[in-house]
């Protein structure tokens, strides 16, 4: 996986189906969305916001579809999923920024607890709902709260300017290809 940070954008390539193709993510915070605008991060203010880029960047970005976007959201972690019966998993309980790539993984965790919960006291003829319930919510809320977190902290340090981007880029520069100090608790079982 290749990323270009920039003041307010990046730019992601990774490969795909073996090699094959080479997916290409760009995002940029959106001048329009911060003045208000109604129409926001089209192809015109993508060009623009990448304009001054370094040739690598500006080449990445021919390959990508114009005809699509995907408007990025966010939403500060809440401490309650569940209602009686009924629980909210994944994206609907946690929706979280992209720059760790765990969506998907939360949910699967999420998935995971839920069944271990849902299992882990057998009740006459059924699981034990109530009790798997508060179980899953009180296990999951902390790990997924930090993720979303620590994805907008990530988020925020790729976009930086200024002497910020100076002492990031030094940071980045110093550290070892297999160091992940910094995401080690994300990863470890």
């Amino acid at each position: 996986m290749i990323v270009y940070l920039g003041s307010g954008c990046h730019l992601v390539q990774y490969p795909l189906r073996r090699g094959e193709m080479l997916n290409t993510v760009a995002v940029f915070e959106s001048p329009a969305y911060h003045r208000g605008e109604e129409n926001w991060g089209g192809p015109e203010e993508l060009e623009e916001v990448f304009a001054g880029c370094c040739p690598e960047v500006r080449r990445g970005l021919a390959s990508l579809w114009r005809n699509r976007r995907w408007p990025m959201y966010d939403r500060l972690p809440i401490p309650n999923w569940v209602n009686g019966r009924l629980a909210l998993t994944g994206d609907a309980a946690h929706p979280m920024l992209q720059y760790l790539a765990q969506g998907a993984c939360q949910a699967i965790e999420d998935a995971y607890c839920l069944a271990g919960e849902a299992t882990a006291r057998p009740h006459p003829g059924a699981a034990d709902w109530e009790t798997a319930l508060k179980e899953y919510e009180r296990t999951r809320t902390d790990r997924t709260a930090r993720v979303q977190s620590s994805a907008r902290f990530w988020g925020d340090l790729w976009h930086v300017d200024g002497l910020a981007r100076l002492i990031r880029n030094e940071l980045f520069r110093d550290r070892q290809p297999n160091d992940f100090k910094h995401l080690d608790w994300l990863y470890q079982a």
